[in-house]
């Protein structure tokens, strides 16, 4: 079993293209198959080769690694169709040989006149085929006026019956959807559908898992594929994501690119997880896995036909799981490789890695560390000035100033050995208590457990802290 994903390198990757490449290389690992990547690069003004890097870049930090393609090679390359240009000409030579095919002098304003007459005939906009029946005085008249060909199929059965791996059967009318189409344009590039199928054959892609705007396409593929002896693949379209209120999803926006999705600190496990319940599910009612147990659950027959609606918060919930699965030290070394790619890394490394594990319950992106790190701050700013200068709050900060400097314990140890000194001397306790510490040394009234790094902090800094509330209430007095 061979399956491949082929982007055009004109953008970066967004969440549809991340999905069809998860479920294609899933169920290349579930059928012990091949994951085959192949550059769709044929349109020379929008392909960028800063964009195919970031494909391979973003693609092995997902974690899906192909078995042939750019990087890696295989028997079946070149892997970018730029490089395959003479093959498909041999194709398209052939076709027209066979009387399958053939040169089409219908100019562009010609087709778009035909279409708009079409739509206000209220017709389906279709090509009428009129380049078929020119004379070969009427070809050499446009031959002579400058006009270049197209080459377009010939369709001779309109009518076509398929299966699809997810919808089922599914019947076609090319009469009510499109005319003979183009293969060959004008300035001898091949279109989108010459060239997906003659790689598709001759890479030897058994399965075809696409989106559903490419459904429309695969009568053509597979009537032109039959036309050149090669094998078709079999073929499941996916349906659409949506937003989150249901609106079409759009390609272009950036917020939905890989790229964005690592900035904002996602896991790619956490990222890879979310996507494959867009338009699956195991069966049951667990929602978190792995990959390894994604590539060993994954099953094209529970892919559903409904389509599917991104939720970033459901994606932030996940990703919180994920993070909550990782031990400390992986934890600590997946927050430090972040930190250090995503803006300016001015902490104390050593002081950093004892006190990032007390925010694994307390994060949902690795993104939102750089908030929560401000306690590192000694200049931070209070969320709730009024507290600090409450009667109780400057109570319990001059009982501190008075006690830490007698505590001589370490880590948690000086946490509890301070709440003991302190509960004595003020007159509050609990959530009277705890919060204007949390307050007093964090700016904040939020945030992981205070035990667990109020010893990282040390005596010294911590003094300092207490000291810096009591002075900011006596400046508002």
């Amino acid at each position: 079993m061979r399956v491949r994903f082929a982007p055009s390198p004109t953008g970066y990757l967004h969440l549809g293209n991340i999905r069809t490449a998860l479920f294609n290389y899933l169920w290349a690992k579930k059928q012990n198959g091949k994951f085959v990547l192949r550059i769709e690069d044929t349109d020379t003004e929008r392909s960028k080769p800063e964009y195919e890097q970031a494909f391979l870049e973003d693609l092995r930090w997902l974690g899906l690694q192909w078995d042939e393609g750019p990087e890696v090679g295989g028997e079946f390359g070149p892997y970018h169709q730029s490089q395959r240009l003479e093959i498909y000409q041999k194709y398209v030579n052939e076709l027209i040989r066979k009387g399958k095919a053939y040169y089409c002098y219908v100019t562009e304003e010609e087709t778009a006149e035909m279409k708009r007459i079409a739509k206000l005939e209220r017709r389906p906009p279709r090509f009428d085929n009129r380049g078929r029946n020119f004379t070969e005085q009427e070809k050499e008249k446009r031959k002579a006026a400058g006009i270049k060909p197209t080459v377009r199929f010939y369709i001779k059965e309109p009518q076509l019956i398929m299966h699809d791996l997810i919808r089922g059967t599914v019947r076609f009318n090319l009469d009510d959807m499109v005319g003979d189409f183009v293969l060959m344009k004008a300035d001898g590039k091949p279109t989108f559908h010459l060239a997906v199928c003659v790689d598709d054959g001759l890479m030897n892609i058994t399965h075809v898992i696409r989106g559903e705007d490419h459904l429309s396409n695969t009568p053509k593929h597979i009537m032109l594929m039959d036309a050149m002896g090669l094998p078709a693949p079999a073929y499941g379209h996916l349906s659409l994501i949506h937003g989150p209120g249901g609106e079409p999803l759009s390609k272009r926006l950036e917020g939905i690119s890989v790229r964005a999705f690592r900035k904002q600190g996602y896991l790619p496990e956490g990222l890879l997880n979310y996507i494959s319940m867009l338009g699956w599910n195991p069966g049951d009612e667990r929602e978190i896995f792995s990959q390894t147990e994604l590539e060993q659950l994954f099953d094209l027959k529970r892919v559903g036909k409904s389509s599917s609606n991104y939720d970033p918060h459901k994606l932030d919930w996940m990703n919180g799981e994920h993070l909550r699965r990782l031990s400390d030290e992986a934890f600590v070394e997946q927050s430090l490789r972040y930190l250090k790619e995503s803006g300016p890394f001015d902490y104390d490394e050593d002081l950093l890695r004892r006190i990032l594990p007390t925010y694994k319950d307390n994060v949902l992106r690795l993104e939102e560390l750089r908030d929560r790190l401000e306690i590192l701050n000694d200049e931070f700013s209070y969320d709730d000035p009024a507290m600090i200068k409450a009667p109780e709050t400057q109570q319990i900060v001059r009982a501190a100033i008075l006690e830490l400097p007698n505590l001589t314990q370490t880590g948690e140890d000086l946490y509890s050995a301070f709440i003991a000194a302190l509960k004595p001397k003020v007159s509050v306790k609990g959530k009277q208590l705890f919060h204007p510490i949390r307050m007093v040394l964090t700016g904040k009234l939020h945030g992981p457990e205070l035990k667990r790094f109020f010893g990282e902090l040390g005596t010294e800094r911590l003094i300092k802290r207490f000291q810096r509330a009591q002075n900011f209430a006596n400046a508002q007095t």
